[in-house]
């Protein structure tokens, strides 16, 4: 397994992971720069988020479907151009209006990068090789997002709409995987309304739910509590510039990868249950001592144990759900995680916009009580047998 990372299939994947998680990530630290250009209010910034995000709860279960009854490749490039495109035109928005119709546009084109890279890992993996694959995707995913803060942060300098030329990398990524991916080896089609009867039975499953629910909090309390208002806070409280926000969030993702790194490792000793409901005492202990840090620097505790949360969370909950179903049902499967992962990236904002209106604190404050709220839920959710994980 050490040679995986070697494997040019996996370094495609890794090449999409990369552009499915630089959609939010990437901008974030201009989000104070935006806010005075387009002359919105706070609360309207998180908008930016939603619209990218949105798309992907209505048309992730298409794509899924479409990859599964015809090809991955065939619907992973033409969705790689149009986030580039699209992405790429935004730096040239005219009014906010415009700038929202075409993250709608890039949003589309995002929906099935992660679901998608997640799917061919599950596809071209089994067992141990299919955890160690799914936890370095998760690292790569997690150095690119402790990347792309620092490099918007940077680019932002110059002026808000710099960094969205980076969105041009996602073409070269499509030819790419035009043609260096392989399909992968079919389990036999099945008639498609035998598909339907068999999709609808395993969205049904208690397994399926519960995955499912704990990428949709992990992805509020993310998207919600730390990308649009961790700007927000250290820009107003501290008047820190672009590059601090983006050191900070940054130094968060770090922490992500490190743990994310293990994941191979720590599924050989504890369940992925056992692994994300634990991690949800670190979304909740490391939101809830956010508002207490009295500088940027203090900062980096809080959102370390944000960072360790995720970074069980995520890969586990992907490991979780690649097993749920064999692999003509696997796209569509996987799409429902990023169903849930896309619906909590766009309630989030919306979520904690209301909340930010008692003040900045108490987005924190009740995102920590999410946190906590989750563990407890999930716990005893799996003590009562209620979601038992099978293998595929």
């Amino acid at each position: 397994m050490s040679g995986l990372y070697t494997q040019r299939r996996l370094q495609i994947i890794f090449g999409v992971t990369l552009m499915g998680v630089m959609g939010v990530s990437l901008i974030s630290p201009v989000f104070p720069s935006m806010i005075e250009h387009f002359e919105i209010t706070d609360q309207q910034i998180g908008l930016i988020v939603t619209a990218y995000t949105f798309p992907g709860v209505v048309v992730s279960v298409l794509i899924g479907v479409l990859a599964d009854r015809y090809t991955r490749k065939g619907v992973l490039v033409p969705l790689l151009l149009l986030f580039s495109v699209a992405g790429v035109a935004q730096a040239a928005a005219p009014t906010f209006q415009t700038l929202l119709a075409l993250r709608v546009l890039q949003g589309i084109g995002g929906a099935g990068l992660v679901t998608l890279s997640t799917t061919l890992i599950g596809d071209y993996y089994d067992g141990a090789e299919r955890g160690a694959a799914m936890g370095l995707n998760a690292s790569v995913l997690s150095i690119a997002t402790a990347a792309y803060p620092i490099i918007g942060g940077l680019l932002g300098t110059i002026g808000w709409y710099a960094p969205f030329g980076l969105y041009a990398i996602a073409f070269p990524i499509a030819v790419w995987a035009l043609f260096g991916l392989s399909e992968p080896a079919s389990a036999g089609a099945v008639g498609i309304r035998e598909y339907l009867k068999q999709l609808l039975s395993i969205a049904t499953a208690g397994e399926t739910i519960a995955g499912s629910l704990a990428a949709f909090l992990a992805f509020v309390l993310l998207y919600g509590g730390i990308i649009t208002y961790i700007p927000v806070l250290v820009a107003g409280r501290f008047g820190s510039s672009s590059a601090i926000i983006g050191g900070l969030l940054s130094a968060m993702s770090l922490c992500i990868a490190l743990i994310s790194s293990q994941t191979g490792r720590l599924i050989e000793r504890y369940s992925e249950r056992t692994l994300f409901t634990v991690g949800f005492l670190g979304y909740g202990g490391g939101l809830a001592l956010i508002p207490f840090a009295g500088s940027p620097v203090l900062l980096l505790l809080p959102l370390a144990l944000f960072g360790v949360g995720h970074g069980l969370v995520v890969p586990t909950v992907q490991v979780f759900m690649t097993k749920l179903a064999p692999a003509q049902f696997r796209g569509a499967t996987m799409s429902l995680y990023n169903m849930a992962l896309r619906l909590g990236q766009t309630v989030g904002p919306l979520l904690f916009g209301v909340v930010y209106t008692v003040g900045v604190d108490g987005v924190f404050l009740v995102g920590g009580a999410i946190g906590a709220g989750a563990f407890v839920l999930f716990a005893s959710i799996f003590r009562a047998g209620i979601a038992t994980a099978t293998t595929t």
